[in-house]
């Protein structure tokens, strides 16, 4: 059973539709007006909760929480393999998160992915931030759209991705300017951790990296401040 509390998070989901699970709210106004009227069009059950057992449930609710139940994996939950098999056009990018720990990054990351177009998030079964209420509310309800795909091992991710045509950059502060960067149409970039960057092997396995060039005095950007520049700069080259 999975908890959504955040406005967005819940708006969002409930648009991308195939929601298990019932709306309790205690709380009124516009916001959750808009919400209700969206359970009502694809019938999901809602039932009127009192405040202080929703603040129990759910301490950062704001008068309603989506309660998703059984399978919580979401909608736009992704294989790597179908995903490789489906994919027709030229151009596409994808992210291999690799450390990618904190919640709140692994958010903002998914609403930047959202924003600029990425094709697919992928990220390891372990060491990597999973769905949850904080990745929700940090991506602005993103999470329900983005493409994700839970791999068992990174590396042999990307050899996939290179055998359909990719190539693969690690996001490395060694490597190429990102204006310089050959960037071609199918692209996967790799980003870590700041306490981490790129593990080894997997970095030995990308075609190359990049770097977003640095004129402070700190030693490196965020990785979701990071992830959205790389992305942008792809998007500036391929607006499709």
């Amino acid at each position: 059973m999975q908890l959504l509390t955040g406005f967005h998070a819940i708006e969002e989901a409930l648009k991308r539709g195939q929601v298990r699970g019932y709306l309790r709210v205690s709380g009124t106004g516009p916001r959750i007006k808009r919400i209700l009227e969206l359970a009502d069009k694809i019938g999901l059950r809602v039932e009127k909760a009192k405040s202080g057992d929703l603040d129990a449930a759910a301490p950062d609710n704001r008068g309603i929480v989506l309660t998703l139940e059984g399978d919580s994996r979401p909608a736009n939950d992704a294989d790597l393999d179908e995903f490789l098999e489906k994919l027709s056009k030229p151009e596409a990018l994808v992210l291999l998160l690799d450390h990618v720990t904190d919640p709140h990054n692994y958010g903002a990351i998914l609403r930047s992915a959202d924003v600029l177009g990425a094709d697919l998030v992928v990220v390891p079964e372990r060491r990597s931030a999973h769905d949850t209420d904080t990745v929700a509310r940090a991506s602005a309800g993103a999470v329900a759209w983005v493409p994700v795909a839970v791999v068992p091992n990174l590396v042999r991710a990307l050899t996939a991705l290179q055998e359909n045509g990719f190539w693969g950059y690690a996001a490395d502060m060694a490597g190429i300017e990102i204006g310089q960067a050959k960037l071609p149409e199918r692209t996967a970039i790799v980003l870590g951790s700041e306490g981490y960057g790129v593990s080894r092997l997997l970095k030995e396995t990308c075609d190359g990296s990049v770097s977003i060039p640095q004129r402070g005095n700190v030693e490196s950007l965020n990785v979701s401040v990071a992830a959205g520049i790389v992305m942008w700069e792809y998007r500036r080259r391929y607006a499709g």
